[in-house]
């Protein structure tokens, strides 16, 4: 497909303006020798690269997801109801999220195919929510400022929020607002309540 191209073109050139960049200490080597590492050794270097993403290393990240973003490219081409960009925000939230200690093994393939399947989980209509009472509208917006204060969440992730469960928009109108696709609202609520149901005791 033009479009799968299209977009695989689109990281690459990205790519190519990172490559160089050094990931923080204690790898401290080039994006790019980070990728021939993880392509040579698998498992050992990502994981190293999943752990320095998880503590805030974005270039760390970025070289997982241009590690797998062939594989990305492949399921788009084979499913037509998924993008590039679908699978690699799906990626992003994984690895985020991806448990080292206990699935430290094939993981490039758990990477990929849990992104396909939330990516897949994704595409069912947004629920219409009806806007909260003016009370909750008070308390979610008190709730994300401090979540945000604090650093359970970021900023983006608080905006689009904000908009879904203290303006009560749907997740098209927040779409729209924030300028990103009905996907990514939903990864970004998702992946909020996540951080915010472990930080529960924090914020109370």
């Amino acid at each position: 497909m033009a479009g799968c191209s299209t977009t695989s073109a689109r990281y690459d050139a990205d790519w190519a303006t990172v490559a160089d960049d050094v990931l923080d200490a204690p790898l401290s080597v080039t994006a790019a020798d980070a990728l021939v590492r993880a392509r040579r050794e698998g498992d050992p270097w990502l994981g190293l690269l999943i752990g320095a993403a998880q503590v805030g290393d974005e270039l760390a990240g970025r070289c997982v997801v241009q590690a797998v973003l062939g594989r990305l490219v492949a399921i788009a081409r084979r499913d037509s109801r998924l993008d590039v960009d679908q699978l690699v925000g799906a990626l992003w939230l994984r690895i985020r999220s991806y448990p080292l200690e206990r699935r430290p093994r094939a993981i490039v393939s758990n990477l990929v195919l849990d992104a396909r399947k939330d990516a897949a989980a994704e595409l069912r209509p947004l629920p219409v929510t009806p806007p909260p009472a003016p009370r909750r509208h008070a308390v979610a917006a008190n709730l994300l400022v401090e979540a945000v204060r604090i650093g359970v969440i970021d900023a983006p992730i608080a905006e689009v929020m904000s908009s879904v469960y203290v303006l009560g928009l749907s997740g098209e109108a927040a779409a729209r607002r924030h300028g990103v696709t009905p996907t990514t609202v939903r990864w970004r609520c998702s992946a909020g309540m996540r951080r915010l149901a472990l930080a529960r005791e924090r914020l109370v």
